[in-house]
């Protein structure tokens, strides 16, 4: 919780520090797709139990991480805000134990203290952090997974060209020992990898610069003026991260995945925009899965949430638009355990919660676009499911990276004003 907010304050003190200088709002950023390539050297050693039940050492050998990027670059080329979501991992050799170390999708962003230029070569300082996924699994076939989140602080140098982002960089992981569990009851230390190198290659789109026309600015005005064609639908893909740790299985199930992360998920929302007034009136649909294994043990949460939510924009910083609010929340949560192939626990509850709600849109013109793009975050405070008389806790973090959002009623007015 506290790094989503550390990177939502950076950018909001970055652009109060840049907006003054560069009153260019329709250059303001350039969305990219592309590829990421991790290179992570030997990361030394890593115990398992032998066949006497002792422990012995092994080493874990070099692999390549191939990632899919979905950013942009922000801030007229100051900033580059991106994530960064893993495939499979490419092994260099094979290790006396299998392991596999996944990051989950990373969050970051990359500074330019020279501003990245078209057809230019800048330097950058970055931070970003993900869910770490150890995996490792013992010769008797026995598996086990542990989630970290875990910061990385990076430096480089990127390139630009009218259609292509380029970078390299040299990454360096804070605070990489983690507790394996080598058995339900025994548990050793090791790593994760302490340093890597990426690469990454990326399409770039104009994503503001086309709205500055007379159309657009002729619907900003119209539009501005009342409350009136503010409909929406919206959709993305989520994930959602467990906040702290949990009751139940710390007490009764300590050697499973405690900060096991979700499922990639969609998030479906549909609402108003008050527009006049910028506030918006919402429900989001998000089918949240968890699922934890080790050692023939296996649990699955299920949530099925629905959340009628408002949230205020406050401010419009050359296209960066904030917003906070909150709202209830109806779950539909379902616990499914099973112990060596027997299903040991099944129960589904019902509850409604709070909910807090944050984010921003990123605008090419104020209010006058029939479509733009939106980052939503929630955080569940209170939200658990109770059993044996412990609480499993679902204190979740959704991150909505990039959810598309459109207003057909404006849509429609574009049409018709095209028309004529």
């Amino acid at each position: 919780m506290k790094k989503f907010l550390c990177l939502f304050f950076i950018m909001s003190l970055f652009i109060q520090v840049n907006a003054q200088d560069i009153p260019k709002r329709f250059a303001f950023a350039k969305t990219y797709f592309g590829i990421d390539f991790n290179y992570v050297p030997n990361y030394g050693e890593s115990q398992f139990l032998n066949g006497l039940g002792q422990e012995e050492s092994f080493e874990r050998s070099a692999y390549i991480s191939p990632s899919i990027n979905i950013g942009a670059t922000h801030f007229w080329g100051y900033a580059d805000i991106y994530i960064s979501i893993p495939t499979s991992n490419l092994f260099l050799e094979d290790d006396t134990v299998k392991t596999n170390t996944v990051s989950g999708a990373f969050t970051g962003f990359r500074v330019y203290p020279l501003r990245l230029k078209e057809n230019g070569i800048s330097p950058y300082i970055g931070y970003k952090f993900s869910p770490f996924r150890y995996n490792q699994e013992n010769l008797d076939g026995s598996q086990f997974k542990t989630t970290n989140v875990k910061s990385t602080l990076d430096i480089g140098v990127g390139y630009r060209l009218p259609n292509f982002y380029f970078y390299a960089g040299y990454n360096k992981l804070i605070n990489p020992d983690i507790d394996v569990y080598l058995s339900r009851t025994d548990v050793s230390r090791t790593n994760l990898p302490t340093h890597f190198f990426n690469v990454g290659m990326n399409w770039v789109i104009e994503s503001t610069n086309s709205a500055n026309n007379d159309v657009n600015r002729h619907f900003n005005e119209v539009f501005s003026k009342s409350n009136k064609n503010g409909f929406f639908v919206g959709i993305g893909p989520s994930s959602a991260f467990q906040i702290g740790s949990s009751e139940f299985n710390d007490e009764l199930r300590p050697f499973l995945d405690a900060k096991a992360q979700s499922r990639i998920f969609p998030d479906l929302a549909v609402g108003y925009h008050f527009t006049k007034l910028d506030f918006i009136t919402s429900f989001a649909f998000r089918p949240i899965s968890q699922t934890r294994e080790a050692f023939n043990f296996s649990q699955e949460v299920n949530r099925k949430s629905l959340v009628l939510e408002g949230f205020k924009f406050i401010g419009d910083y050359h296209g960066f638009v904030p917003f906070i609010g909150g709202g209830l929340s109806y779950e539909n949560l379902s616990l499914k355990e099973v112990d060596n192939g027997l299903e040991i626990t099944n129960i589904t509850q019902h509850k409604v919660t709070p909910i807090l709600t944050f984010g921003w849109d990123i605008r090419p013109s104020r209010k006058g676009d029939w479509w733009l793009l939106r980052t939503t975050l929630r955080y569940t405070p209170n939200l658990d499911i109770s059993h044996l008389n412990k609480n499993l806790s679902l204190r979740h973090l959704e991150f909505n990276f990039i959810q598309f959002v459109v207003y057909p009623q404006r849509y429609l007015k574009y049409r018709k004003y095209g028309k004529k």
